[in-house]
């Protein structure tokens, strides 16, 4: 340590400043010369101890933020295992319509937890973005929000699901622009996969083939390849 950091840290401890040390007499300067040199094994000391002390805390901290990540990022897993879990049994509504097939045959309390079950599997699972403002709040003042806002909010999300924001089935993304093959009476023709849309509430396929292009309802199209009828042709690679 130089002797101005000593005479400066000897002067920040005392409350003094140069002018104070200017003032003194030579022999009075020597002598806070001498003590402040005389400090400098403890000065280092204290140093040593403050630096392992810095590190320690740099440490600690650095472990309770990696702790609280995973503590984190465990809570966001277990939530949506859980959202998953509770729509196992019913499957996942992604029609209007499907919402009374679902619903109907169930007691009043039973439907307002099938309805936020569907509403959560979207938040925490799919992880569809809220189309509107605190959609996925489910409570007010402490209350939890009525049947009817429950169908409200679950129509609401499915709607949107519906026009693209977020698709809750694999099979219509992964149509566009895939090869598709379809097996007739005497033979085969291989199109592509072109166009996902909706039409009267109807989820629909276009297959542009060489000669012609076809709409098929999805529900048909996901029938067809399950008799085999229709393969994609990414999945013979």
């Amino acid at each position: 340590m130089s002797i101005p950091r000593r005479c400066a840290r000897l002067m920040v401890m005392r409350n003094h400043t140069m002018e104070w040390l200017a003032s003194k007499s030579p022999e009075d300067r020597h002598s806070i010369v001498v003590a402040a040199r005389s400090s400098v094994p403890s000065i280092r000391a204290e140093n040593a101890l403050w630096k392992k002390h810095l590190s320690s805390e740099i440490l600690k901290r650095a472990h309770e933020k990696e702790r609280e990540r995973v503590t984190m990022r465990a809570a966001v897993t277990m939530r949506r295992m859980k959202a998953v879990h509770a729509v196992a049994s019913s499957g996942i509504v992604t029609e209007t319509a499907e919402m009374a097939r679902l619903l109907d045959p169930l007691p009043p309390s039973a439907r307002v937890k099938a309805l936020r079950a569907q509403i959560q599997f979207r938040e925490r699972a799919l992880m569809q973005p809220p189309p509107e403002d605190r959609i996925y709040v489910l409570s007010k003042q402490g209350k939890q929000i009525s049947e009817d806002e429950l169908r409200r909010r679950l129509i609401t999300l499915i709607e949107d699901d519906l026009r693209g924001v977020i698709i809750t089935r694999s099979l219509p993304s992964s149509l566009i622009g895939c090869d598709i093959r379809r097996w007739l009476a005497d033979g085969s023709m291989v199109g592509r996969g072109t166009e996902v849309l909706r039409k009267s509430g109807q989820s629909l396929v276009r297959v542009s083939f060489p000669s012609q292009s076809l709409v098929f309802p999805l529900g048909d199209f996901e029938r067809e390849i399950e008799e085999g009828s229709i393969e994609l042709i990414e999945d013979l690679l």
